[in-house]
C-alpha cells in the first residue's frame, strides 16, 4: 500500500456515498475504506481528518467537523477488525457490533464529545473507556 493523501481520501469519500445524504453509514463505509486501504491506524485517522474537515469546510459547515469523534470511529472499527478475524466487510461488522449502527456511540465514552475542545484535537474519554 502507498501512503494516502487528501485526494486518496476524498476518492474513497465519494465511493462511500449510500445515500442522498452523507449519513452514519457513509461515514463508516469510508472509515472501513480508510483501514482497508491504509498503511496503519494512524494514518487511517490522519486522512479521514483531513478529508472530512475539508468537506466540512468546502460545504461551509467548517464546525460541523469533529476531531475526536472521527477517530473514535476509526479506532472502533479498527477494534471491531482487529478482534474478529476474518471480517471483510462493513455489514459483517454490524453483524458482530450492532452497536456500530449507533450514531450516539461516542456519547456512551464523553460527557461532553461536542466541546469545541473535542471538535479540535482528541479528547480521552471521561466517562468509559475506548473498547
Amino acid at each position: 500500500m502507498t501512503q494516502l493523501d487528501l485526494g486518496d481520501g476524498l476518492r474513497l469519500l465519494h465511493e462511500a456515498r449510500t445515500a442522498e445524504h452523507f449519513g452514519h453509514e457513509s461515514h463508516l463505509r469510508f472509515a472501513w475504506a480508510l483501514l482497508d486501504s491504509a498503511d496503519d491506524v494512524e494514518t487511517a485517522e490522519l486522512v479521514a481528518g483531513l478529508t472530512i474537515r475539508h468537506v466540512a469546510e468546502l460545504g461551509g459547515n467548517p464546525d460541523k467537523y469533529n476531531c475526536t469523534v472521527t477517530i473514535f470511529w476509526i479506532r472502533v472499527l479498527d477494534h471491531v477488525r482487529e478482534t474478529h478475524e476474518g471480517l471483510s466487510t462493513l455489514e459483517e461488522a454490524f453483524d458482530v457490533w450492532p452497536d456500530l449502527r449507533d450514531p450516539h456511540l461516542p456519547d456512551r465514552h464523553w460527557s461532553d464529545v461536542n466541546s469545541e475542545e473535542a471538535r479540535e484535537h482528541w479528547v480521552e474519554p471521561d466517562l468509559n473507556p475506548m473498547p
